[in-house]
């Protein structure tokens, strides 16, 4: 087969990805029909928000009130309470088009990033259950997107009120304030102006904020002043920092998450010989892929200085939300590595969309494409024989 037939067949696959991961995300989403893992601290507390009760969960509101939002809409059931993460996680693979096209200047690469995105499992896994990690990493991908692309300073504040929204939803959303203030700076310089660009863009952070923030006090019945909200923010953040103790079995230190082995197992049900089950454990050529892609483009960014800005990005994207787990020691999961997979697998596109080899490229995406397409039941609760090669595998 020529370039150009393997080009269109490697394209052919990517958007039979995309289409696949998609469809699995919205599989039987109202299976279970009990609440698994955290999923708990999320929908209990979307129910406290609708019945005008306190908030007991140790994040801020923004999360709890779109699982609420969708049970109004859809029904206090399963379906109802992962409506607004499934949403979130279809929203991402758009996102991830969008970041790698504009990044790498080529739609190819968006093509590229979107797919592998469509096609993690650890990000199915996050669009199918009701858990912030989703939607706090599909919100920091649009953020990023609208920094990149924004060209004015309007454009750089709206970024930064994005940044905000990731920040209502988790505190670990605010470490994009980092490459949004660095992205500024190089964009207009270091003058007055840039200073009161900065200045008014962590304000229009601090309000957007403080007013969800205040929406949540508010319908849950609490006091909802601006020192009210301060005050329980401060709350919430000690606590964070006070959950050290290393003793829950899924916790996992940040530098254990490169290696595929730091897995949750949200759900395994066997019954009659079938099994439907619901685990993190990714596509093993996208998670070693990513960390390939990784080191190669921080390798090209340290040869190459000013050259491959939008694969430097990304790098840096990939970088700050580990930044939260490297300088604390608080307790962590895999789950808080999905932000910085998700842009490392943004990264992954454009890589493997530069290599020059038709051939290669092709044989990278089909590999991904077939253990999808055996690994896709483990992500997604579609029923798998017990004695298979699966169940064998995975548990």
């Amino acid at each position: 087969m020529d370039g150009s037939r393997l080009t269109w067949a490697t394209r052919a696959l990517l958007f039979a990805l995309i289409v696949a991961g998609i469809a699995i995300r919205a599989y039987d989403l109202g299976y279970p029909d009990t609440l698994v893992f955290d999923e708990h601290h999320f929908v209990k507390n979307a129910r406290n928000y609708m019945a005008g009760r306190s908030d007991w969960n140790d994040h801020p509101p923004l999360g709890k009130l779109l699982i609420a939002l969708g049970m109004r809409g859809a029904g206090n059931d399963a379906f109802g309470w992962r409506l607004a993460t499934l949403i979130s996680g279809i929203a991402l693979i758009p996102l991830a088009y969008l970041l790698g096209a504009a990044t790498s200047r080529t739609r190819e690469a968006g093509l590229y990033a979107a797919a592998f995105v469509a096609a993690s499992g650890f990000a199915v896994v996050y669009t199918r259950t009701a858990h912030l990690d989703g939607m706090l990493t599909t919100l920091m991908a649009a953020a990023a997107l609208v920094v990149w692309r924004s060209r004015t300073r309007l454009g750089m504040l709206s970024g930064a009120g994005l940044i905000g929204l990731a920040a209502s939803m988790k505190f670990s959303g605010a470490v994009l304030t980092v490459p949004w203030a660095l992205v500024s700076i190089r964009r207009f310089g270091l003058d007055r102006r840039t200073f009161a660009l900065l200045a008014g863009g962590l304000i229009l952070m601090a309000g957007v904020y403080v007013t969800l923030f205040s929406v949540g006090l508010a319908m849950a019945g609490d006091a909802y002043g601006i020192v009210d909200v301060g005050r329980k923010s401060l709350e919430l953040l000690q606590h964070h920092l006070g959950l050290d103790d290393w003793k829950h079995p899924a916790t996992s230190r940040w530098y254990t998450w490169f290696i595929p082995l730091s897995r949750l197992d949200m759900h395994y049900v066997s019954e009659g010989g079938v099994v439907r089950a619901l685990t993190t454990a990714d596509n093993p050529v996208l998670w070693w892929g990513v960390n390939i892609a990784v080191v190669w483009s921080a390798l090209v960014a340290l040869r190459h200085r000013g050259a491959a800005q939008g694969q430097s990005y990304l790098l840096l994207l990939w970088f700050i939300p580990l930044l939260p787990w490297i300088f604390t020691n608080r307790d962590s999961y895999i789950y808080h590595y999905l932000p910085s997979y998700t842009f490392g697998l943004v990264l992954l596109g454009l890589v493997t969309s530069s290599i020059e080899k038709p051939a290669i490229r092709f044989a990278f995406v089909a590999t991904v494409a077939v253990i999808f397409g055996f690994c896709a039941p483990v992500w997604s609760t579609i029923p798998f024989a017990a004695d298979s090669w699966l169940h064998a595998i995975f548990f």
